[in-house]
């Protein structure tokens, strides 16, 4: 039974391209005959003095060497190089750049140099969707924006000979059909790129349309289904369609070609345009997936890779099924869907076309995933493949063949930087050499002078300079810099050029050849440049910056400018959290201390029901009570900075990600000021890796580390910062400890901002602090938290310890005055990793998507993270820190001080001991800070069994406050136990006679205590009493007997 021209219609509109995953070979196999033997052949669709064919017949090539040897012969621009890509017909896969061919190995291997990135209505002519053009700059102050066309004339000429090559062959994928009035539509609409097609060739020969027409059949200019329905048509058919063409070909010509309306670009403009209409999804790339799952749980990605790489899962999926499809698109992102049961039939056994109307409903239930600047890493193994958002959801699938998986994630990579970062790459295994290089050399693409030129301005410093590939010379490189001027003057911009030959560089003028561009600059550095009377030199480069905008960025309105508020929306200059009634929040035990804050545990009371899936997400734990809940009491001697506080309560309130702690919102009860923050239940994570040190794998550290990075990424995409990133900050929510779990961690809040604390507060937070913030004023970027990432990683690789950490504020303050380095572990790949994050140059740290990249690399090589530096030095037993500090309650208080009950449990697992903690009272002055120094050093110069036992000292806001850490003696003072208790004449002996001992102890260290009471003696047991207070112990200097008073308020106090 033969099928009805709606049916064939049908047939030949069907998709059949590579970007569907199942392409036919071309039926125009005469085109590329010239590309026969052995090695490789490069098919190119059009050049200017019409060669065809590139031929490759010995040595090693990477596809990037190739598709640069096309574009040069075409006459593409370095700009547009980034467009275009190498495909393979037979396969119907796209090779990566980085791809390595050997072309003596090849027997005939034919590649196409086609434009593989393709954004839809770049040529403005689409009403219905946004205008997509390269970013420019705008010329003042309040003037539009000046769009910059996407395609320069040389590459409209080559995606236009390379439409209409899959026009005519039929490997556009074109709309489906139903009814004859799309069909007719279709007709007309065929014929008139037809029109169009020989009104280019008219053009360009300087001959009319008609005789254009009479000697290139428009048969030629259709799909080749379409020609062969005409032919196969009667007789009569026949000439009425070439009756019809003849008349539209004479209108076009006498009303358009003819007058001169229509030139070479509009005719281009118009074919492409109407391709777009006829083909929804030109330019789309749409790939077979064998498996496919979306993670929501913050794994890491990645770590589905190392899991499928223990199952060793063969290379090839054979005779297996697809389930899903991912579909790829510039203008919108990546789309996926599950294929019915007849699709995935059709996929393997071809069947009949006409059964697939069945199931077009379910065939279009696409589901979007993400837009290229969503993306966050992408790794690769084998066929696998993990896709990670900005959120940290995550997309796992598994290909047909590693060839498909690379083809897919170099799509991918290349659109991001297309869209959101021209200097990136997302992904090792697929990364242009030419990036690459550039990553390592400091080395900008091929922006404009503009953009040169203003990025240069910008530079507060003299010496300043760029060095960017050329815009017009594949194998040259430019060096910018400006010359400082009189005042008033305009500087002076100079470009001095560089060329590359094979891996080595040299500047034109200079006979010196180096190694590499870095090597170049760095020597440059001891020289003065000369060009004319104008000197120049170089001290500074200017480093490419994440997401800097540039001509190598597509803009996308639609697209870029919702991310573009997506990431914009944070107000952060009005205080925006959720209110909590003091009645909703209850306090329990106290959990320790933090900046100027103390932190406890309580409940928050639920109103109504929430869902589990709520709960859950924030890691809540719900009864009867409500939620389990932290609560950060700010001091109330720290009332002045409020406003910082309600900052931070403010900005962790408008964040949302799976690794940031969440806020519950803000209690103001009476003077105290609570931010509510969710519980988690194993607490910091310096303190869980310092009790579980042995249990805890390589794989378990990178896993945590890569959540803290996702977070990290998160912020810098929203242009905030941190700034108080290290291992006490990072809470546990899951131990991953149990086979078959893994960790999950949780970033808490920054606290107190670092503006609003002391140049000593700041200075306490070294090695994690950014050395650019310790200096007062200093202002603050995502290179401040990668620093504290760097040594964070370091300190997680230690176990939750860092070298001098401990060390007094002097030390620490030299460690950075020096640009000293902390010790790194003993793996190379981890330790350059490492020093790249703590190099004390911010514009040299990486972006956190390159610490993704890169932490996702080392990961799966499992490499020795153990430190250089074997055994850390044991930390000051006498050093207390005020956040393992957990109060229970007041014991005592004098005119000057008052004495507390503290647990000091630094393994947060209920262990810790009790000790006494003495500290001035608020409202002292600040004459009596020396005198409570000196009683702090006499009990830390005693130690006697009848004398309270000094522990150590804690100290606060970068040393401005001190407390005295005691034994704790938990029977009280002789004047609370002396009315409590009946002393018989010889328990009353043994204490006086103690008390003697340990003055006489005392007087032989030449102290007088000047304050012995029973208030001040306290009892251990009921045999055994010390002398504790002594605030006002004086020295009796050597030689003397006595000591003379010589100060105001020196005078003895007699009992």
């Amino acid at each position: 039974m033969s099928l009805t021209w709606k049916q064939k219609t049908r047939c030949w509109t069907q998709c059949i391209m590579s970007r569907r995953g199942r392409t036919r070979r071309s039926k125009a196999g005469t085109s590329t005959g010239q590309c026969e033997g052995p090695g490789v052949h490069v098919f190119l669709f059009w050049t200017k003095d019409g060669e065809r064919c590139l031929s490759y017949k010995e040595g090693e090539v990477t596809a990037e060497d190739l598709t640069i040897d096309a574009a040069k012969a075409v006459g593409i621009t370095p700009v547009c190089h980034a467009l275009f890509a190498l495909y393979d017909p037979v396969s119907s896969c796209w090779y990566s750049p980085n791809h390595k061919f050997n072309a003596e190995n090849q027997s005939g291997l034919l590649v196409h140099f086609r434009m593989r990135f393709y954004f839809r209505n770049w040529h403005g002519l689409g009403e219905k969707e946004p205008l997509v053009t390269r970013h420019a700059l705008r010329t003042g102050s309040g003037a539009e924006q000046v769009t910059c066309p996407l395609l320069e004339m040389t590459s409209l000429e080559y995606l236009f000979a390379q439409a209409k090559y899959d026009f005519v062959n039929d490997l556009t994928c074109l709309d489906a059909l139903s009814g004859e009035e799309e069909i007719s539509r279709f007709k007309n609409e065929c014929l008139g790129m037809a029109v169009l097609h020989l009104s280019y060739t008219a053009l360009q020969t300087g001959t009319s349309l008609q005789d254009v027409a009479k000697q290139t059949s428009f048969l030629r200019c259709i799909p080749l289904s379409f020609s062969r329905h005409i032919a196969r048509n009667n007789a009569l058919t026949r000439f009425r369609i070439r009756r019809v063409f003849a008349n539209f070909v004479s209108n076009f010509q006498q009303h358009t070609v003819g007058m001169g309306k229509l030139g070479s670009q509009e005719i281009m403009y118009r074919y492409l345009s109407t391709l777009e209409r006829l083909a929804p999804h030109f330019g789309v790339e749409t790939f077979p997936v064998f498996h496919l799952d979306l993670r929501t749980d913050g794994d890491g990605s990645g770590s589905y890779l190392i899991a499928s790489r223990t199952q060793t899962p063969s290379e090839e999926t054979v005779n297996c099924e697809p389930a899903y499809e991912i579909r790829v698109s510039g203008s919108t992102g990546i789309w996926w869907r599950k294929l019915p049961a007849q699709k995935v039939n059709d996929y393997i056994h071809n069947k009949s076309r006409e059964t697939q109307s069945q199931d077009e409903q379910e065939m279009d239930n696409w589901k979007t995933f993400c837009d290229f600047p969503e993306i966050s890493l992408i790794a690769i193994q084998g066929v696998n493949i993990c896709i990670s958002r900005q959120d940290n959801m995550s997309m796992d699938m598994h290909l047909g063949s590693s060839l498909q998986a690379r083809s897919l994630v170099s799509l991918l990579d290349g659109y991001f930087r297309l869209t959101t970062d021209a200097h990136h790459y997302l992904c090792h295994e697929v990364a242009p050499p030419r990036v690459v290089l550039s990553e390592t050399n400091d080395l900008h693409g091929p922006i404009l002078d503009e953009f040169v030129l203003q990025k240069l301005k910008k530079e507060p410093e003299e010496g300043a300079f760029i060095v960017r590939w050329s815009v017009l010379d594949y194998h040259r490189i430019i060096l910018a810099s400006l010359s400082q001027t009189k005042e008033g003057e305009n500087p002076i911009y100079k470009q001095f050029r560089i060329t590359q030959k094979g891996s080595m560089f040299k500047l034109e003028g200079w006979d010196q050849e180096f190694s590499s561009i870095k090597e170049l600059t760095s020597s440059l550095k001891t020289f003065v440049l000369k060009s004319g009377e104008d000197s120049f030199t170089l001290k500074k480069c200017c480093l490419p910056r994440p997401g800097e905008l540039s001509n190598l960025l597509v803009m996308r309105k639609g697209a870029n400018s919702s991310i573009k508020t997506v990431s914009e929306t944070l107000n952060l200059s009005q205080l925006r959290f959720h209110q909590i009634k003091d009645k909703e929040i209850t306090k329990e035990q106290h959990l320790g201390r933090g900046t100027r804050t103390n932190i406890y545990a309580g409940w928050l009371k639920i109103h109504g029901s929430l869902e589990d899936d709520d709960n859950e997400s924030n890691n809540n734990l719900c009864n009867k009570k409500g939620i389990r809940v932290v609560l950060k009491i700010l001091d109330q001697s720290h009332k002045d900075i409020a406003l910082a506080f309600f900052e931070t309560a403010s900005l962790m309130s408008q964040v949302s990600h799976c690794h940031l702690v969440f806020v519950h919102g803000v209690s103001v009860k009476g003077s105290e000021n609570i931010m509510v923050e969710e519980f988690v239940e194993f607490g910091p994570l310096d303190v869980f890796l310092h009790r579980e040190k042995g249990h805890v794998t390589p794989q378990w550290k990178f896993t945590v580390a890569k959540q803290l990075a996702s977070a990290l990424c998160y912020l810098e995409t929203k242009r905030l910062v941190h700034g108080n990133v290290c291992g006490k900050n990072i809470l546990v929510v899951r131990n991953g400890l149990e086979e078959g779990s893994s960790p999950f961690v949780k970033l808490s809040d920054p606290g107190i901002s670092l503006s609003a604390l002391s140049r000593g507060e700041r200075v306490e937070r070294i090695p994690w602090i950014a050395p650019e913030c310790i200096a007062d004023g200093a202002r603050i970027g995502s290179a401040a938290d990668q620093w504290s990432f760097g040594a964070t990683l370091l300190e997680i690789c230690n176990n939750g310890d860092l070298p001098i950490s401990g060390s007094t504020l002097p030390e620490k303050e030299r460690f950075y005055e020096t640009q000293s380095r902390l010790a790194v572990p003993s793996s190379q790949e981890l330790a350059s990793f490492i020093s790249m994050c703590l190099t004390y140059d911010p514009a040299g740290r990486p972006s956190f998507r390159t610490i993704l990249r890169e932490l996702t690399e080392i990961q799966i090589k499992n490499p020795d993270i153990s430190s250089e530096c074997e055994s850390l030095p044991d930390r000051d037993p006498s050093i207390f820190y005020k956040r393992y500090l957990k109060k229970i309650r007041d014991l005592g208080e004098g005119h000057f001080g008052k004495v507390m009950l503290y647990v000091y449990d630094p393994g947060n697992d209920g262990t810790g001991e009790y000790v006494a903690v003495k500290a001035l009272k608020q409202e002292s002055g600040s004459n009596l800070h020396d005198s409570w120094m000196k009683e702090i050093e006499v009990l830390k110069s005693l130690y006697h069994n009848n004398i309270v036992k000094y522990k150590g000292c804690c100290t606060e806001l970068g040393g401005q406050v001190v407390q005295l850490i005691m034994e704790y003696l938990p029977l009280g003072s002789l004047r609370e136990y002396l009315p409590k208790h009946r002393l018989g004449i010889a328990q009353s002996l043994l204490f006086a006679q103690q008390i003697c001992m340990g003055m006489d102890y005392l007087h032989s260290k030449r102290y007088v205590h000047r304050d012995l009471a029973a208030r001040n003696v306290l009892v251990e047991n009921e045999g055994v009493v010390k002398i504790g207070d002594f605030g006002l112990t004086k020295y009796i200097p050597e030689g003397e007997i006595y000591y003379r008073v010589r100060e105001d308020g020196d005078s003895p106090v007699f009992w």
